[in-house]
């Protein structure tokens, strides 16, 4: 392992016509908390992903490996997301996209449908995670049907020797919605746990 632990901490872009993902809210208090303490002892990386199926999990991928060509050896990533009302850290994905009453940004709807066709729709993805060092935050077996999930699907299962990057996910609540947890509250605990990951 480097001296330094690199993670890549992505975020998502607006969706269902709201003006702000509270997910790149909390990464850029996250980059703020990070900046303003010259000891941590983590490096970070950014992105913000698309709010699509066909996209998300290639461009997180993309960013990946331009950040291996400039020389990062990168731990793990860790994706933040927005839910409803939720903090909550994921530990398993589902093998369906099943939301049929909402469109992910290219205008794409899906309705019970596999993200790996041999695997039966019961069957879990689990993450590989140092999920300890998160222990402020609720764990959770089921991060829904979205997009949120169909990430944790296609990176849980790509990655999933111990040679891989780790991946882990963290829903936050929808801006306004989460009451004690805002953005910065949340941002503070993710700090925490990445303190953790030295």
């Amino acid at each position: 392992m480097p001296d330094t632990s690199h993670w890549l901490i992505t975020s998502f872009e607006p969706f269902a016509g709201r003006p702000v993902n509270n997910s790149h809210s909390v990464m850029n208090e996250l980059v703020r908390i990070v900046s303003e303490d010259s000891s941590f002892p983590v490096r970070i990386h950014t992105c913000v992903l698309p709010v699509e199926y066909d996209r998300c999990a290639d461009s997180l991928l993309v960013e990946v490996n331009r950040l291996q060509q400039t020389g990062v050896q990168l731990t793990g990533v860790l994706s933040i997301g927005e839910g409803a009302e939720e903090f909550k850290l994921e530990t398993r994905a589902n093998n369906l996209d099943d939301v049929p009453d909402l469109a992910d940004n290219a205008g794409v709807s899906r309705a019970k449908s596999l993200i790996f066709p041999d695997l039966s729709p019961s069957e879990t993805i689990p993450l590989r995670f140092p999920f300890e060092a998160f222990s402020r935050i609720r764990t959770s077996i089921n991060p829904g049907y979205f997009i949120c999930n169909h990430l944790c699907a296609k990176i849980g299962r790509l990655w999933s020797k111990p040679s891989d990057p780790l991946f882990g996910f963290i829903h936050v609540p929808r801006t306004g919605m989460g009451g004690m947890f805002t953005a910065e509250v949340c941002a503070t605990v993710i700090a925490q746990g990445l303190k953790k990951l030295e």
